[in-house]
């Protein structure tokens, strides 16, 4: 997978969710010039929450549930990881994920009778 700029995510985050039948709206936050961070919301009242860190090159995806995440994907440490949904503090190495591949899997892990 290529570098990724902030500019890419959020021009692949906002198609992404354009296209999506759970997301509501996106709420984008730049921290600092390294750092965006983006929180998604879903139908359910449950959100994910992208980061992105330029100078780290940290990417990380997280499903959030009632204040704590129940399942995610990130870069962070270990190199590219995933916390099942059945085991969200295990980190299992995983594939690079775009957050448009990591969005699906959350309407398809949470949402599948759509």
């Amino acid at each position: 997978m290529a570098e990724l700029t902030p500019r890419d995510l959020l021009e692949n985050l906002a198609a992404a969710c354009t296209q999506s039948p759970i997301v509501t709206a996106y709420i984008v936050r730049v921290l600092d010039p390294d750092i965006l961070s983006v929180r998604v919301a879903l139908t359910d009242d449950s959100f994910i929450e992208v980061f992105h860190n330029i100078a780290t090159g940290k990417t990380a995806f997280a499903l959030i549930v009632e204040g704590n995440r129940v399942y995610g994907k990130d870069n962070a440490k270990l190199g590219w990881h995933v916390h099942p949904i059945d085991e969200p503090d295990a980190h299992h190495p995983c594939d690079p994920v775009s957050f448009e591949t990591f969005l699906t899997e959350v309407e398809t892990l949470r949402f599948s009778s759509l």
